[in-house]
């Protein structure tokens, strides 16, 4: 497997790993349900795109990283659980643009096939927060 797919599919998935943890503990947060059922819904997302990550690096012959990005020290740092749940969007949208960046240099075509549909979702996921947000849902 080329190093550099590797890397950036292992800096991706520890990029969803801390997604999930956010999501995990601002779910927690959430005083709507509606927005914990969102919250936890995005969380499954990130922990199903890290396990397909991981798969995709091992069967392309590379070594599957299992760590947590340290994006989870970014959301705790803020203050305020609406500037929390701006970061985390602002987190989607940088995965979808490292995402963009690198599809076309994808030849697996399997692989090609779930990067653009892990965009797709954080796309859904990104729409649903910003529209939970300006509804006041909090």
């Amino acid at each position: 497997m080329d190093t550099q797919l590797e890397g950036f599919l292992n800096t991706l998935g520890e990029a969803e790993r801390a997604g999930g943890r956010v999501l995990h503990e601002l779910t927690a947060e959430a005083r709507a349900l509606e927005l914990r059922e969102l919250l936890k819904k995005a969380g499954h997302d990130e922990g199903y795109y890290a396990g397909e990550l991981s798969a995709h690096v091992r069967r392309l012959g590379g070594i599957a990283s299992n760590k947590t990005g340290d994006f989870v020290e970014k959301v705790r740092a803020v203050g305020g659980f609406r500037a929390k749940l701006e970061l985390l969007n602002r987190g989607q949208r940088w995965v979808i643009r490292k995402i963009e960046e690198q599809i076309p240099t994808i030849a697996d075509p399997e692989l090609r096939a779930f990067l653009s549909v892990m965009a797709k979702g954080h796309h859904v996921n990104i729409g649903a927060l910003e529209e939970a947000l300006k509804e006041g849902l909090l």
